[in-house]
Formats: structure tokens, C-alpha cells, sequence
């Protein structure tokens, strides 16, 4: 008889399976939309993107960092090849040339939106998931989550 653990191992295990096979679905268009959009840009990347479209004004490295909790240099790192790439410009404000602020271009902007409609999409679509279960299952998937991602 299986124990309640082997049990659930199987089941991460099928969800992981599932996943890799849908993700290899071309008939999938958020999938493959998703996918592509991975192969070309970090999350990193597209995540700084959003954030600069959302706070155009307040957009440096300190900022960023500060909001996305990731190092400046992994920001300075990000931005760098969002700018090799064309997807943001940077400049000094008058009176502060220390502080490298950033704007988005307008391919930028288009794929700081394109982000940001996936992630809505993905965010409503987890809720309207997790809307099936009560408080205190919820309580412990978000537990078993949390202690998941220390493991790993």
C-alpha cells in the first residue's frame, strides 16, 4: 500500500510530466506565445519592462532593484541587453549625473504590454483555479508551496 507521501509524489510528478507536454503543444497559443516570449527574453527582462511602463519617472537601477528585490547588479545586467536590444533607452536627469534613469521604446512598449496581457491572463486564470478550494486548503497549499521552494 502506498503512503500518503508516495502518493503525492506521483502527483507532482504527473503535474510536472503534464506540464512539459503541454508545454511542447503547438496547438497551444498561449503556450507557445509564452514560450517564445521565454526563448527571447528572461522573465527578468520582461518584468523590468512592465515595471519601467508602469513607473516611467521613478525607472534606475535602485528603483528597480528595490521592486523586483533583485540585486542592482542583476538589474544593471538585465537592462543592458534590453537596451542592446532596443527595447529601452536610458538618459541623466538634468542637475543628477549619477542616477541613470529609463524610458521604454516603442517596441518596448509594445512588449512590456504583450507581458502584461499574459500575466493578467495567467493571474486571472489561477484565481478562477484556486476559487474551488476553502481557506484552509488554501492555507496549506500555500504552505506546502513555501516549504517546496526552500527545498529546491
Amino acid at each position: 500500500m502506498e503512503t500518503k507521501e508516495q502518493i503525492v509524489l506521483k502527483a507532482i510528478q504527473d503535474l510536472i510530466m503534464h506540464r512539459e507536454k503541454r508545454r511542447n503543444d503547438p496547438t497551444d497559443p498561449l503556450i507557445t506565445t509564452t514560450d517564445t516570449l521565454k526563448q527571447e527574453w528572461t522573465l527578468t527582462q520582461l518584468h523590468i519592462l512592465s515595471m519601467i511602463q508602469a513607473n516611467p519617472n521613478e525607472s534606475n537601477n535602485t528603483f528597480l532593484s528595490q521592486q523586483l528585490k533583485l540585486s542592482k547588479p542583476a538589474i544593471t545586467k538585465a537592462v543592458k541587453k534590453l537596451i542592446e536590444k532596443g527595447m529601452v533607452d536610458y538618459c541623466h536627469r538634468q542637475g543628477d549625473k549619477k542616477s541613470v534613469y529609463y524610458s521604454l521604446t516603442e517596441e518596448g512598449k509594445q512588449l512590456a504590454a504583450l507581458h502584461d496581457e499574459l500575466h493578467d491572463k495567467a493571474v486571472m486564470s489561477y484565481l478562477e483555479f484556486l476559487h474551488q478550494f476553502h481557506e484552509d486548503e488554501l492555507q496549506v497549499i500555500e504552505r506546502f508551496l513555501k516549504a517546496w521552494k526552500e527545498k529546491i
